[in-house]
């Protein structure tokens, strides 16, 4: 008999009203007891609402269940099962949700840790799909309304830009994304408000990250907001001291800019820079970390640097909460020749 069985036998032999079991495997001190799972359909739909599912299928790690595991989704009413008399322990589980063609068509996965009777709730995800709760803070914990912002704009994989509300990403875990493939993904948040000149709609706080989805077992990822500054830039071309040039009479394919961060000494743009048209300016820089930087920009003929600032680079400092618009006189950079 092995240690499990032997264990519930000494129990109903003493007539036990509460048995404390060690489990032979793991030494696990605890009660025995039944497992309910209760599972809805993401985002919480029931049973009912999908009539595709034909059954409802549970592994447990080292068990074997009744029937194979095989269950009506919905028995007497309740869109689950109650397993009865398990050990006390961890144990890692999966529920797939299976089409009339055998397919899984929904699917989650977890541990239950058993120590007398437990519940599982379950929201199944497509099969192969999930999503995050994603929530963020501001520094010294601030309340959106301490950190002046209004809202939140929110990108994910470089997809398009979503508005969303600044609290509900600060309560009930979170704001969940789209549904998402498993994987790892990108996500680039900015935090709007009022700036210190008393304009609206402008960015304060910045973040950035990745985090990663699995099917049927939705995670939460939190980031931390920092804030920002900006610049605006544009350039001029000299050829000399009184000469200067348009794009068009220098030749100019493009320009390339970059940023040194002198406090922490790194390239905002990497070593391949910012590439922008030559009659793009003034470029604005919004999601800036507050600090000194040197700017240095390049105008490019094809791939050879025809003009530069970079033998004497510009430097400029960063405030937070303090903004750049297109309507705001833009710091000029002279750019000579290379050539």
């Amino acid at each position: 008999m092995n240690a499990r069985i032997l264990a519930a036998f000494l129990c109903l032999s003493a007539a036990s009203t509460g048995c404390i079991i060690i489990d032979g495997d793991g030494g696990y001190q605890g009660y025995e007891g039944d497992v309910t799972f209760l599972w809805t359909f993401a985002p919480n739909g029931r049973c009912s609402d999908v009539p595709e599912v034909k059954n409802i299928q549970i592994s447990i790690t080292g068990e074997a269940l009744h029937n194979g595991g095989v269950y009506a989704c919905n028995t007497a009413g309740v869109d689950g099962i109650v397993l009865h008399d398990f050990a006390p322990g961890n144990y890692p589980y999966t529920i797939r949700a299976i089409g009339y063609d055998g397919d899984t068509l929904f699917e989650g996965r977890g541990t239950f840790t058993v120590n007398g009777d437990v519940r599982v709730n379950i929201d199944l995800t497509p099969n192969g799909m999930s999503y995050a709760l994603v929530s963020w803070y501001f520094p010294n914990n601030a309340s959106c309304y301490q950190a002046g912002v209004s809202y939140i704009r929110a990108q994910i994989d470089g997809g398009e830009w979503v508005t969303l509300n600044c609290a509900d990403g600060m309560a009930n875990g979170g704001v969940e994304t789209p549904w998402l493939a498993d994987g790892t993904h990108t996500i680039q948040m900015v935090a709007y408000g009022r700036d210190r000149a008393g304009r609206d709609d402008l960015p304060l706080y910045n973040t950035s990250g990745r985090f990663s989805t699995s099917a049927g077992s939705p995670r939460s990822e939190s980031f931390q907001f920092f804030a920002v500054g900006g610049m605006s830039l544009r350039w001029e071309l000299w050829d000399s001291s009184t000469t200067r040039r348009t794009c068009a009479e220098a030749g100019l394919t493009g320009m390339v800019i970059n940023l040194r961060h002198r406090e922490t000494d790194t390239l905002v743009y990497g070593s391949a820079g910012d590439p922008q048209s030559c009659t793009g300016a003034p470029i604005l820089y919004q999601f800036l970390k507050p600090g000194t930087y040197e700017v240095y920009i390049r105008g490019m003929k094809g791939s050879v640097v025809a003009y530069s600032n970079e033998d004497l680079p510009d430097v400029l400092t960063v405030t937070a909460f303090e903004q750049k618009t297109v309507s705001d006189v833009a710091y000029t950079v002279a750019l000579a020749r290379e050539y």
